[in-house]
Formats: structure tokens, sequence, C-alpha cells
């Protein structure tokens, strides 16, 4: 009779055991989910239906926020430029000064990534565009892979854009930069952020380097078209995962 009382003991033992190791499982799964989501490249809608004029919100940017802390875009209605830097998401409109993004914004088209260099390089002397992605070039390899990459220095020069709100019918972004804002800035310190994408993905993405631009004080911005760059530090993630996200009309 003993032994019989303690077989409800012994099942107890055994669920809890049970228990712990499924909750250990799931877990586990969790935490390799969040990792491998760590290391994808989120994109909002297509580039080529958006470049067509499709600038209806898709996602807020609180939900924008769950797949990256870094990363370019825009807002509904093409309300100028989007860069976010360490989980603070800006935009810069038409008078090229950065405001805050609430939550409750939303975006037509968006890039971001959980930002975790991979490599790291500082090139004291000045470089322009040109000379800057060059550069680049040569450090990164295989070609076919994406990569986030955040440049920060002291801008001798930096020409910036930012394009106006537009209303429906909307159109092309092709018409939306013939009406762009250019901005020069002079001797600014500061951290333009943005992808290195394949040739593969023109089309559903821009192909090669998509940039903007922000001071550290916060006071300008915008789309980087053109600079001069020194003492620059060159952070770049190495990507190979990609999830893309369509709006439901698309």
């Amino acid at each position: 009779m003993l032994k019989l009382r303690w077989i409800p003991v012994a099942l107890l033992l055994l669920v809890v055991v049970s228990c712990v190791v499924l909750y250990t499982a799931d877990q586990s799964q969790l935490n390799r989910n969040t990792s491998e989501n760590r290391e994808t490249l989120f994109q909002v809608a297509a580039f080529k239906p958006f470049a067509q004029g499709e600038y209806d919100g898709v996602i807020t940017y609180a939900e924008l926020a769950k797949h990256g802390d870094f990363g370019i875009g825009t807002l509904t209605g093409l309300d100028g430029e989007m860069v976010a830097l360490n989980g603070v998401f800006y935009q810069i409109p038409t008078d090229g000064k950065p405001v805050k993004i609430t939550s409750e914004a939303e975006t037509p088209f968006a890039e971001v990534t959980f930002f975790e260099a991979d490599q790291t390089l500082y090139v004291a002397d000045a470089m322009n565009y040109s000379e800057l992605t060059a550069y680049i070039d040569q450090i990164i390899a295989p070609e076919s892979a994406m990569y986030a990459i955040k440049i920060h220095g002291v801008y001798d020069y930096a020409k910036t854009r930012s394009v106006p709100v537009q209303t429906e019918p909307y159109p092309t972004l092709t018409e939306v930069i013939a009406q762009q804002t250019i901005f020069t800035l002079d001797n600014v310190t500061g951290t333009a952020a943005g992808f290195r994408l394949p040739s593969y993905m023109d089309g559903v993405n821009v192909a090669g380097y998509h940039l903007h631009f922000i001071t550290d004080d916060e006071g300008a911005g915008g789309h980087l078209l053109d600079c001069v760059v020194r003492n620059a530090t060159i952070e770049i993630d190495y990507t190979y995962q990609y999830e893309l996200t369509l709006p439901e009309n698309s």
C-alpha cells in the first residue's frame, strides 16, 4: 500500500518535468527565431510598384520597430525621408530639420535591420561619395550579399535632399524627385546610414548604395546625394536573410 501512495506523486513529477522540457524547448526556439530575425533585412513593399506611386501606408512605425533599429524609408504620401539609428526613427521633411517619428505614423516603403557590425574600418583621409563607395566595394565580399552600412565622420560637405508630401492621385517617384528640395551642408559631423544591395535585387529594391544622412546634433539630414567625409568610421553588417511584406491591395 505504501508504494501505491507514491504513484500520484510520481505522475505529478513526470508532468512537471515534461512541462519544463517543453518550456525549455519553446524558449530555445523563440531565442533562435529572435536571433535569426536580428540578422534579417526586413522590407516594406517592393520598390518598383512603390516608385510608380503606391504611397499609402502599409504598416505603422510601431510595427516596423519590431523588425529593426536601423534603416531608411519614408512616410505615408512620401512625406520626406526617414532614417533610423539606434532604434530612433527620424523624418527629414522639406525644411531639412529632422523630427522624431511617432509610433502611429505609417510607412509605404522602408528597409530595416537590427544593426550589429561585423566589420569596422577607420579612414582618416577625405573621400568623396564615389571614392567612399569604391573603397567599401573593395572591402566587402561576397558581391551577392546584402550589407547594412553606417558611416560616421566629419563631413566637410554633404549634399542631401528631401521630397514634399503628395496627394492622390499620386505621381511617380521620378515626378516627385523633380520637386525635391536640395540641402548643402558644410563642416558637419554626422552619420550616413543605409544599405548596399546586389544587382539581382534591382526592382524589388534599389541595387547598389542607398544612404540617408543625419547630423549628430539632429539639426539636418536627408537622402545623401554626395559628400566629402574624413575621419570616418565605417561599420558594415553582413546580412544574408531577407523578408518582404507587401500591401494588402498589391
